[in-house]
């Protein structure tokens, strides 16, 4: 599907935004279109006509809103496809060094994503995984989004995403590989102290997402520095689960906007021309965050028994495509494109359950802690073929349909 994606000429622009026209589609990408869900049509529609530009932004939007519409196929080959364009960078290895360090002297470019974005694909590539019983896999891409979180413009960051981490663990538990599990439970606990984790018999993964995605802005004279900011509106702060034997709360494990706005902890100021500037005055958060190590990402790096990080699923990266499509230098504008269907934030439990239960439901809370009658979400839990259950459930008016 990508492969017909040609590149878009790109042009630099020192007095305004570069205007792009829509491209026309083929009769194949026009049949392609076709044969999608008519609500994932239109994000189709767009890969095409936008092209090599917007391709991984448009491919994390069409993988999100197929997961969350349960089109799990379509949702696995579009963030199969963006890994693809994010690992022919973001890799770790002497060739992706090389290409950032190109990439970051050039102007208008081709979209691979902030950090946390990026971090966010393997997030749902692996649970995707994960429903489908693939725990080493599952584990292998958790851990690849901790590295996105550590790669930020030209420089490394100790990484602080703690949902990764935990995903790690779980899906290490799964694989029956204890030590690994406790190893990155460990890490998990450095990062969230009061966090939960899985009972021994918990064979369940809950998740619920909340919220809208953190926003991208210009700022400055000539708009070309980049800012964050939390997402519009967001009334939904919580999450329980309620099913015939228990009523649940699910653990606040993830602040998108925090990974969005920080690096290693350390809170964002603004970036300009691609280098990070941070604010000067630490954040109590941050500081607890900064003393993570790495011993989560060297432990996804290793090949020991019961731990394997999966060799097929990393062979999907493209280094000699990393150049592709850049313009000639010039200054621009801050790029404030944004993945629109990511959430403010992740909330987790794990469980036991089993195929005969049912009546389960989310129920999510606003800032307060009160019931909102209007986003009362029915649970179904899938079971993989080994007796183990995967539930998600996106919190809804919020955020961008589907």
């Amino acid at each position: 599907m990508a492969a017909g994606v040609a590149v878009m000429a790109l042009a630099g622009c020192a007095t305004g935004p570069t205007q792009y026209q829509p491209r026309t589609l083929s009769v194949a990408q026009q049949e392609v279109v076709d044969q999608k869900p008519p609500s994932l049509r239109p994000l189709y529609r767009a890969l095409f006509e936008e092209g090599r530009r917007n391709e991984v932004l448009n491919l994390m939007e069409i993988g999100a809103a197929a997961f969350h519409l349960q089109e799990y196929d379509l949702a696995r080959a579009a963030f199969d496809q963006a890994i693809v364009n994010i690992e022919s960078v973001y890799a770790d290895n002497d060739a992706a060094h090389r290409a950032r360090s190109l990439w970051y002297e050039e102007g208008e470019k081709e979209f691979k994503g902030e950090p946390y974005e990026r971090s966010m694909v393997f997030y749902y590539r692996g649970l995707l995984f994960l429903r489908e019983g693939d725990y080493g896999n599952a584990r292998a891409a958790f851990m690849s989004g901790l590295l996105q979180d550590a790669f930020a413009e030209e420089e490394q960051h100790a990484t602080d995403f703690a949902s990764l981490i935990f995903l790690a663990g779980w899906a290490a538990r799964l694989d029956g590989n204890g030590s690994l599990a406790k190893q990155h439970f460990a890490e998990y606990r450095r990062l969230r102290p009061n966090g939960p984790l899985p009972d021994d018999d918990d064979n369940t993964l809950v998740i619920a997402e909340t919220g809208s995605a953190p926003r991208k802005l210009a700022d400055g004279v000539g708009h070309y520095q980049l800012v964050y900011r939390r997402g519009r509106e967001i009334q939904t702060q919580g999450a329980r689960l309620e099913t015939a034997a228990v009523s649940q709360s699910l653990f606040p494990i993830e602040d998108v906007f925090f990974q969005a706005s920080t690096r290693g902890g350390r809170t964002v100021d603004r970036i300009i021309e691609g280098k990070v500037q941070f604010k000067k005055s630490a954040e109590a958060t941050g500081d607890a965050l900064t003393s993570v190590s790495d011993s989560s990402v060297l432990a996804g790096l290793s090949t020991s028994a019961g731990g394997a990080v999966a060799a097929g699923f990393h062979t999907i990266t493209a280094i000699g495509v990393a150049a592709q499509g850049l313009s000639a230098r010039s200054r621009t504008r801050a790029d404030t494109r944004y993945w629109r269907r990511l959430p403010d934030q992740i909330h987790l439990t794990t469980v036991r359950s089993d195929p005969v239960s049912n009546g389960s439901r989310m129920v999510f809370l606003d800032a307060d802690g009160a019931l909102m009658v209007d986003r009362v979400a029915t649970i179904a839990v899938h079971y993989d073929g080994k007796g183990n259950g995967f539930a998600f459930v996106r919190s809804t008016p919020e955020g961008v349909s589907p």
